[in-house]
């Protein structure tokens, strides 16, 4: 990983997020936002043409450098200087490559910058030659620069000035060692630098100035404001980027058609609470009026935010100021006030209730004043504009905003410019000349216009403003805006001056900021007992627990304490309790794992884990299936000089099966899976190969075990036999079809002559093979005369067809039965055989379909399933000319004519040859491509082919009715499995056992010189004790007839006979499929409580278990495992199954290593850990296919993140927490204890969808109690008792919260370990000592300590409580609507409820016995309660801001929110101070008493004079 911020350059657009032609106030922000990334940020600017010249932004750290202009302010070039210290790339290529972060090296990165030829090759590609710039000494040993420039960008290179020559090639001469690498780079907008520097801080900008709105998929952003003209009277128009102005009319505009034109305001300042309420950009419509213009910033604040500073300071982001106009002390409208402030516009609105109409300019040609009597004095509008000229100086002020203006001089009846870049004194002139004989006296003339001083410092705003009023503000009420009223300079920062519906406030040439002022204001004592901050007063969360996952050495501790340890300590600790045995499904020894396995073995050990958490001893043993193809095709192609030498092959083998078995190892481990690593299973083993040989000598002997010439599924591409579950089938199979006519002789019009049967085989590679043709009994046929084929025979119900392959103009000679058919003969057309004239029979099969082909079948024994088995009825042996490799063999003709066919592939070059032959007689009556369905061999993806061979069987049909038997007690996730699993036993009658490989568990047989077979259960027993004495190896490097493996008694049966060992292995399948051999029986239950598995290993692993199973138990009908759980497969968010040449394929690592997040392709992702893994497979619905893709990751990444901060908030309230361990029942509060009946009811939920399987519904459950319970309900109404009390009432809470944090551990730890274990790392030292880990804890206890808390009449109240509460967020809504409120302590709530009829619930008395804590339960500042009608009296509350009626069991309700009529107080914000107290000292009762005992226990958090105060 770099330690460098790393960016990508887009040509004449951005470098990363820096896009040309964004303001100077976003890129400052961007910039600040991130000071890991870019710790130094120097500004310069001109002191005396600061609205002329550039203003420059460095940074040095980072080694680049942003020039804008200076009247707009908007990004106009950027240039790196220095290559070393950010790590730049163009098209995901590296301009330079810098040091990784864990290189050893401690020199300082290289300042070169990529050579020409990186750049012309690799990179840009070629251009236009470009400019030399000569050094100033032009002596030969000096340097000059060579620009070379794209669109869009420029680089520099140094070169020797005795090498240029301006009729030099300059690609050989920047090729040469005469030029140096790059020494710096611009990124501009222009088609070459040469170009562009003419314009370049003048021409019109193509990108806006929010880099927000630079960004793509936006359908809808408001256009950028370029100018403002102010006509006087109070009205404004903004001139637009694209389209037309949008005109003010203070007084008279609304806050909704504000939003409607400019869209949401950047921030609203509320002046009520000094804080802000953040608007994102949202989808809408163009010139759509959305929603709440006031959302609460109570309600948009994170709940787990553990620095709350930012919300007890006047200090922000935002621009108001003080309004000391009488109606500021009237609460209920200045609660309404706010200022919309647009930041990228560079203005601010003010909001509020209308006063006088703006004076208009007095001037003939001055805009009317728009009329006043439509005017609504109640309704709230925008009353002021303040436009921020943002000069460079200004800059602590207003932020590094700037909006452009200009009074129109029609309106003014001025001949001069009065703009935003007029000088004020200029500007001061002319408006004095202009105003002049307007003011009622000389007194409020020079009242207005005198010099008014404000002592601003940073953070404090605005600053070089110009504010356009509406009404008139004299003298008297302006001076009240300053903090002297002294005339001149004075001291002070700014100064205001004014003029009829206008204020400008201006920078002082001489003022500077010291840096400890930034982000302070001033306060005067006004209490006795004030703290030097509020904000020390506060109990606020502290905790350890980091933001972000913790350090790779530390996960890497995380992940050894909750695999390795914790199954070690299981094992050791639980030998008496009941065992819980998962059998692992092995996964195969070859490369490395896919996103399929994590989903498998994360599930695996969710169930593990939760068992755990059950109190059970864990038995999870992981296995791996090491044999097969796959491996074997790698061996050889690594086995020198490609030998097919079986030891060779068997080594090479083994050792890539053992390296498989390491990586995958360390990647199962990496996720978290808690098993028996250091002992795990494998199939390559002596043990388990001694086993499994065992159990098939049980075969043997039960007579199971047979060997036959039948036709199988046949690999050409493997060369082995394959059963049905290695089989995969594609629907897109193209094979050639044809129709051919075999001859019989037949009677026709009394004469015998030659009638043609025509069949229809989509496989006429197989014609050579042919021994009969069956027919339907059951059915008619047709003679039919053909024009073109003669006579033939076809089905009735193929008729309709037989146009396409006969040709027109036949005619039906005659029907015939299909049962007469069947008792005659027919001929071999093309002599195929040595006895060509040889009849062979026409027989009846019960498959043959009057629906498909010409009702009559061509039958081939030795390539079909169903032919093989008709054939077999009538004594009809298979014919197979047909090789490994699957060509033709020799058999396939007669000797002198097999040329034909002889060594070609029978699924092309064959077929063809075949057709060739029939056509060569006239047979062929037509062929065709025929689509369908077709198996294809699951590991080489080719075709197969149904070939007899001579094959070992397990004959699966005996115990079939024992293995059905045995699932009727199995519990099946999800059910349909049963029915799925039942239905692929009970259709196999065999199962084909034997594979043509090295690699694997030989076949025990023993053959004769003539070839046959020998396999009793006295010769493989023999071979057992061989093998355990040698090893498996011997039987491939013993000599082929060694008699030491012919058991002895067998030996003196027959002396004379030579026997040598068979080179068959078994299926793979055989080999896993009797795994169970490696788990403990006690013969009275199924060995494993579970088998978790795919849904493909239904026809797998699932059936070769269970038969192998059951046939090595005597009479025994029952399943090898309890329950059976199938997940389905992992498809992409488009429904596609993974695949690299879809490019789709999503790896674990991807998922952990967070490169799949937004902007992780930039190297800038945040890495998600394991932990993301599990949650991603928890929330998946696994009972069918699952999807995985960035969006769905994303979703993951962000519930991650909200465990982590719920967790961060419970430790940090947990941190000094000393009560005791228990509290009993009645000692809590209600709120706390209907925190316990919520967490009491998801825990039993959870819990119970744990135990079915379905975790995606737990952590559902576990989700909805986070958002809803727990932050939505019980954090919010104890967050002022956990802040700001003290004592017993403070301790309950966190007792609470203790408990909250104990079993939210519990129910998260079987998906994220990780995350819990790093919590209980960060936990307190009481919390260790008094508590067992989480991951160690049994449910059960938890679940009895919170029965001891069910409270039954409680349980009964809380459904009217939550009513009630949901009743009171709707009428706040309302109000919120109107712009009445902001956050829920804003307001009083009055419940009224009318008198029911007796038969419904007591609401009143419910409401009433939780009285006392309503307001905190409801996040409201006063709950009063009605149950008469009358209501509570006056002085409670102000004026009625929204209703809500809603209906409890049939009992009315009515929550009517009112404004407070008490006053705000300053430490708990909430308005239960005393209306009288002074704004920045109201203290609320509680308040006061809690920083009266703080001033004695703590009394340095308090000022000196308090202090001293105090002590006197």
């Amino acid at each position: 990983m770099s330690r460098f911020p790393s960016l990508q350059l887009h040509p004449g657009r951005s470098l990363g997020f820096l896009i040309l032609g964004a303001s100077l106030h976003d890129v400052l922000s961007r910039l600040k936002a991130q000071p890991h990334l870019y710790p130094t940020i120097d500004v310069s600017y001109s002191p005396t043409q600061p609205l002329v010249a550039p203003i420059i932004l460095t940074l040095p750290a980072n080694g680049f450098r942003l020039r804008f202009d200076g009247p707009d302010q908007r990004l106009r070039l950027i240039e790196i200087l220095d290559f070393g210290k950010t790590q730049l790339s163009y098209k995901n290529i590296d301009l330079v490559k810098l040091p990784e972060e864990n290189a050893t090296t401690a020199a300082a990165p290289s300042q070169h910058g990529p050579i020409f030829r990186h750049v012309y090759n690799r990179l840009m590609g070629p251009t236009f030659p470009g400019e030399y710039l000569a050094p100033d000494d032009s002596s030969s040993d000096q340097t000059g620069l060579y620009v070379l420039s794209y669109p869009g960008i420029a680089f520099t290179f140094p070169l020797e000035h005795s090498a240029w020559s301006p009729d030099a090639d300059f690609v050989s001469l920047l090729s040469s060692t005469a030029a140096g690498p790059a020494k710096s780079l611009a990124i501009f907008h222009g088609a070459s630098w040469h170009e562009a520097r003419k314009d370049l801080f003048t021409r019109p900008c193509p990108h806006p100035r929010s880099l927000a709105l630079s960004m793509k998929g936006k359908e809808y952003q408001p256009d950028e404001i370029e100018l403002a003209v102010i006509f006087g009277g109070g009205v404004v128009e903004l001139g637009r980027r694209s389209s037309s102005p949008f005109r003010i009319v203070l007084g008279e505009t609304t806050p909704q058609d504000l939003v409607a034109e400019l869209g949401p305001p950047d921030a609203i300042y509320r002046k009520n609470d000094h804080r802000l309420s953040i608007h994102k950009l949202r989808r809408r419509e163009p010139r759509a009026s959305h929603g709440s213009y006031g959302a609460s910033p109570a309600k948009s604040e994170d709940l787990f935010d553990t620095d709350h500073s930012s919300a007890h300071t006047t200090t922000d982001d935002s621009d108001a100021e003080e309004d000391t106009d009488q109606r500021d002390d009237d609460s209920s409208q200045s609660t309404a006030k706010c200022f919309y402030n647009y930041f990228h516009h560079g203005f601010d609105i003010f909001i509020s209730y209308p006063s006088g109409p703006s004076p208009p300019f007095p001037t003939a040609n001055a805009l009317a004043q728009p009329p006043t009597t439509n005017r609504a004095m109640d309704r709230l509008v925008a009353t002021k504009v303040i436009l921020h000229g943002n000069v460079p100086g200004s800059y602590p002020f207003n932020r590094h905003r700037r909006s452009q203006w200009i009074i129109d001089p029609d309106a003014a009846g001025t001949s001069n410019i009065l703009d935003s870049e007029t000088s004020f004194t200029t500007l001061s002139n002319e408006l004095r000349n202009l105003w002049k004989g307007s003011y009622g006296s000389n007194h409020a003339e020079k009242a207005t216009q005198n010099a008014i001083v404000l002592d601003r410092d940073w953070g404090d705003s605005p600053g070089s403003s110009y504010e356009v009023l509406e009404g008139w503000e004299d003298g008297e009420q302006t001076q009240k805006r300053g903090s002297s009223t002294q005339e001149g300079p004075g001291s002070g920062t700014t100064q205001i001056f004014g003029f009829p519906g206008m204020l400008f406030e201006v920078l002082k040439n001489d003022v500077s900021f010291p840096k400890q002022c930034q982000g302070q204001r001033r306060s005067m004592s006004i209490r006795r007992l004030r703290p030097t901050t509020w904000q020390s007063t506060l109990h606020l969360p502290k905790s350890t627990l980091p933001p972000k996952q913790a350090s790779d050495l530390k996960q890497q501790e995380y992940l050894e304490r909750c695999t390795l340890n914790l199954y070690k300590w299981q094992r050791q600790t639980r030998e008496d309790k009941p065992e819980f045995v998962l059998h692992d499904g092995p996964p195969f020894a070859n490369g490395p794992l896919h996103i399929g396995h994590a989903l498998n073995k994360i599930l695996k050990d969710i169930t593990c884990r939760f068992q755990l958490a059950l109190g059970k001893r864990i038995d999870f043993v992981p296995g791996w299936d090491c044999h097969g193809l796959p491996i074997e095709i790698k061996a050889l192609g690594q086995a020198p000089e490609r030998t097919t030498e079986p030891l060779q092959i068997r080594k090479a083998a083994k050792s890539l099966a053992t390296a498989a078995i390491a990586q995958q190892k360390a990647s199962f481990w990496q996720w978290g899976i808690m098993a028996d690593w250091g002992h795990p299973w494998k199939t390559m083993d002596l043990n388990f190969e001694l086993r499994q040989l065992e159990v098939f000598s049980t075969m043997v002997k039960k007579g199971l075990i047979q060997r036959r010439l039948k036709p199988v599924y046949w690999s050409p591409s493997s060369r082995t036999a394959l059963a049905e579950a290695e089989v995969e089938y594609r629907e897109d199979h193209k094979s050639t079809a044809a129709y051919v006519q075999y001859p019989m002789q037949f009677r026709v019009d009394d004469q015998v002559s030659t009638i043609g049967l025509v069949v229809w085989t989509t496989t006429p590679w197989t014609l050579p093979a042919n021994k009969a043709i069956a027919v339907n009994s059951n059915l008619e046929y047709w003679h039919i005369k053909s024009p073109k084929h003669g006579h033939v025979i076809i089905a009735q119900t193929a008729l309709p067809e037989a146009k396409d392959y006969l040709g027109e103009g036949y005619e039906i000679v005659q029907m015939i039965h299909g049962s007469y058919l069947a008792t005659k003969n027919y001929l071999d057309p093309v002599g195929m055989e040595k006895k060509a004239k040889k009849p062979r029979p026409i027989l009846h099969a019960d498959f043959v379909s009057p629906s498909l082909g010409t009702g009559l079948v061509h039958i081939a024994p030795g390539h079909g399933m169903d032919d093989y088995d008709l054939c077999l009825k009538h004594g009809i042996t298979p014919f197979t000319p047909v090789d490994d490799a699957g060509c033709f063999s020799n058999l396939v003709l007669p000797r002198r004519r097999h040329e034909a066919l002889n060594g070609k592939p029978v699924l092309d070059q064959g077929t063809e040859a075949v057709l060739e032959l029939f056509d060569s007689v006239g047979a062929l009556i037509k062929r065709d491509v025929f689509v369908h369905k077709y198996p294809y061999d699951w590991r080489t993806k080719q075709p197969l082919i149904i070939r007899a061979t001579e094959q070992w069987f397990a004959d699966v049909g005996q115990i079939q009715a024992e293995a059905l038997e045995s699932l009727k007690a199995v519990n099946f996730v999800p059910e349909s499995g049963k029915d799925r699993l039942m239905s692929f036993v009970a259709n196999r009658k065999e199962w084909c056992i034997s594979r043509q490989r090295a690699w694997g568990v030989p076949i025990p047989a023993l053959y004769t010189s003539s070839g046959k077979a020998l396999l009793t259960a006295e010769s493989v027993d023999h071979i057992i004790t061989k093998v355990k004495s040698r090893g498996i190896a011997a039987w491939w490097s013993d000599e082929d007839t060694d008699p030491e493996w012919v058991a002895p008694s067998i030996r003196a049966r027959y002396p004379k006979s030579i026997y040598r060992r068979g080179k068959d292995t078994m299926d793979v399948w055989f080999d896993s499929g009797t795994s169970w051999t490696q788990m403990a029986e006690d013969g009275n239950s199924a060995p494993a409580d579970v088998y978790l598995e795919g849904t493909d290993q239904h026809r797998g692993w699932f059936q070769s278990s269970l038969l192998t199973y059951i046939a090595r138990h005597d009479h025994q009908s029952r399943a090898p495992f309890r329950r059976l759980v199938t997940h389905g497969f992992v498809l992409d968010s488009a429904g596609r199954k993974m695949s690299k040449s879809v490019g789709n394929v999503i790896s674990p690592r991807e998922i952990i290593d967070g490169t799949l997040l937004p902007g992780g392709k930039d190297g800038k992702h945040e890495t998600m850990g394991a932990d993301a893994l599990r949650l991603w497979v928890a929330m998946s619905d696994y009972t069918s296919d699952v999807r995985v893709s960035p969006a769905v990751l994303q979703t993951v990444h962000i519930q991650l993140k909200k465990y982590r901060n719920t967790f961060k908030f419970t430790l940090g309230v947990l941190q000094d927490f000393d009560g005791p361990p228990t509290m009993k029942p009645e000692a809590l509060g209600s709120t706390h204890r209907m925190a316990l009946l919520q967490l009491g009811h998801t825990f039993r939920l959870v819990h119970t969808y744990y135990s079915e399987g379905n975790y995606s519904k737990a952590l559902s459950e576990i989700n909805r109690y986070v958002v809803k319970d727990l932050s939505g309900f019980y954090i919010e109404s104890v967050r002022d008792v956990l802040y700001l009390d003290q004592g017993e009432v403070r301790r309950q809470a966190q007792f609470t919260m203790l408990i909250i944090h104990q079993c939210l551990q519990t129910m998260l730890g079987p998906i994220t370990p990780l995350l819990i274990e790093e919590v209980w790392d960060h936990s307190p030292g009481y919390v260790k000592t008094s508590y067992p880990h989480p991951l160690q804890i049994v449910w059960a206890d938890h679940q009895k300590g919170l029965d001891l808390f069910h409270d039954a009449h409680l349980a009964l109240d809380m459904p009217i409580l939550s009513k009630a509460l949901a009743g009171i967020n709707s009428a706040q809504e309302k109000a919120r609507r109107k712009d009445l409120m902001g956050s829920g302590v804003n307001c009083s709530v009055l419940l009224q409820v009318q008198a029911g009829d007796g038969e419904g619930p007591d609401v009143m008395s419910c409401f009433d016995r939780h009285r006392s804590e309503l307001a905190a339960m409801f996040a409201v500042s006063v709950v009063e309660l009605d149950g008469t009608g009358v209501g509570p009296g006056h002085g409670w509350a102000g004026e009625r801001m929204a209703s809500e009626e809603f209906d409890v069991e049939g009992v009315k309700v009515t929550a009517h929110v009112h404004k407070p009529s008490k006053a705000k107080c300053i430490r708990c914000w909430r308005f239960l101070a005393p209306p009288e107290a002074p704004k920045d000292a109201a203290l609320c009762e509680r308040c006061e008493t809690v920083i009266e005992q703080l001033s004695l226990t703590q009394p340095e958090l308090f000022e000196p004079s308090a202090q001293a105060a105090t002590a006197g």
